[in-house]
């Protein structure tokens, strides 16, 4: 359930971070959840500094940095902004942790519960307002089960509000109440995770990364499914301008705030482009291009020990991504490909790109790698002895090499280009 629009900002004291797919975990939970909280503290590190944790099961407790201190302003509204696409949270609550204690509990619900009861009757019209308390109760020794709770507070608030009619189902104005043996949590309102796992808790791969929608949201989703991504980029330069590697190093940026940061590759393709060019079929053009571009992805792959390649293809979006060419690409990589928007709908990419604040990057237009020498009628149907045939013309070894020799690892911060020699060392995956 996501934050209704007239929830008033409290005084709140603590926050409730939820998961749900990493409590399945069992013994290895407790690595999933070091990635959940490094992940929290990185995304939320411009307004809460360093938070304080406590961990229990099922549940991650965040604090302010300095012991005491309430959530400001500014931090309830990071929460909102930041916790929607934050890999691995179920839900995040703000609110108030206090004593395991019945009296505790009233104390914090009925001091707080005029100022919440004031601003849902302003913005919801009389006949329309609906009420529940839900009740978890971890703690069995609590002297009041669920139920009992719940009857108790409703008797003494639906008595003096009567305008608020009880719907246990979609009540408008909701009291969470999370009784445990350390203490008691008391919410009014519950942010919306984006499900999954923490970033980094799943592997690393290596993400053939553009400057369009589609790849930066296909980095996203590998990231929501716990793996770490590292990047690589391909341009033509002096055909294509320095433009197109800032904008891919600020999409990183972007991305890397889901992760720890993964590091950024650029290759220049033009040397193979080039040779394409000249010696193949028009029509096999993009074909080439992108079966070299997996070759040279498994070198950066190999350098780095990423286990897989991710990339950002749609089924039947471009000529390249038909099952018959994808199938044809995929010949000439050794390793696991994955592509986790095979089947998305171009408008819900979109979305997503929206929601991880990449959108208006990728509308930046710059040309980038596949505009140069592009071909006029590419094919949709190729077939893999005939471009086997005609790939025979090239001397890719030579021309893998040459790629490899004008390859950078790129800075996220300021740009700064570095020669990425020590790709030279690795075997050439022909």
């Amino acid at each position: 359930m996501q934050v209704s629009p007239w929830q008033p900002f409290l005084p709140y004291n603590a926050v409730c971070c939820r998961y749900s797919e990493i409590g399945t975990k069992g013994r290895n939970r407790g690595d999933f959840v070091r990635h959940l909280t490094e992940g929290l503290e990185r995304r939320l590190a411009s307004t809460f500094g360093r938070p304080r944790f406590d961990l229990e099961l099922g549940r991650v407790y965040l604090y302010p940095e300095a012991e005491g201190r309430e959530l400001t302003r500014e931090q309830w509204d990071a929460l909102h902004r930041e916790i929607p696409a934050l890999p691995g949270i179920a839900s995040v609550s703000p609110g108030w942790r206090c004593a395991p204690s019945l009296e505790a509990l009233e104390e914090y619900v009925f001091r707080t519960f005029p100022q919440v009861y004031g601003a849902y009757v302003a913005a919801v019209p009389e006949g329309q307002r609906t009420y529940a308390m839900r009740v978890n109760r971890c703690d069995k020794k609590f002297p009041l089960r669920s139920a009992e709770m719940e009857r108790r507070f409703a008797e003494k608030i639906l008595s003096a509000h009567p305008d608020l009619k009880l719907d246990l189902k979609n009540p408008g104005l909701r009291i969470g109440v999370d009784v445990r043996e350390s203490g008691i949590f008391v919410d009014y309102e519950r942010i919306a995770g984006p499900g999954g796992l923490p970033a980094g808790s799943g592997g690393s791969t290596l993400a053939l990364l553009s400057g369009g929608f589609d790849s930066p949201v296909a980095c996203y989703e590998m990231m929501r499914r716990g793996a770490y991504v590292d990047f690589v980029t391909f341009h033509s330069s002096p055909y294509t301008p320095e433009a197109g590697l800032t904008k891919i190093c600020d999409i990183a940026r972007v991305l890397n705030q889901f992760q720890k940061r993964g590091r950024v590759v650029a290759v220049n393709l033009l040397p193979l482009q080039k040779a394409i060019r000249d010696n193949c079929e028009e029509k096999f053009r993009t074909i080439h291009y992108r079966r070299n571009m997996m070759r040279l992805a498994c070198v950066v792959a190999t350098r780095f020990h990423d286990e897989a390649l991710v990339t950002g293809d749609n089924l039947g979006q471009v000529a390249s991504q038909t099952l018959g060419n994808m199938r044809v690409i995929e010949d000439a990589c050794p390793m696991m490909i994955l592509r986790p928007l095979l089947v998305y709908d171009k408008l819900d990419i979109m979305a997503v790109a929206r929601k991880i604040g990449t959108f208006d990057l990728s509308e930046i237009p710059v040309p980038d790698s596949c505009t140069v020498f592009s071909p006029v009628n590419p094919t949709t149907k190729a077939n893999l002895g005939a471009v086997r045939a005609d790939e025979a013309k090239l001397d890719l070894p030579v021309l893998l090499r040459q790629c490899l020799e004008q390859t950078t690892i790129m800075s996220t911060l300021n740009y700064a280009a570095h020669p990425f020699s020590e790709l030279l060392e690795e075997p050439l995956p022909l």
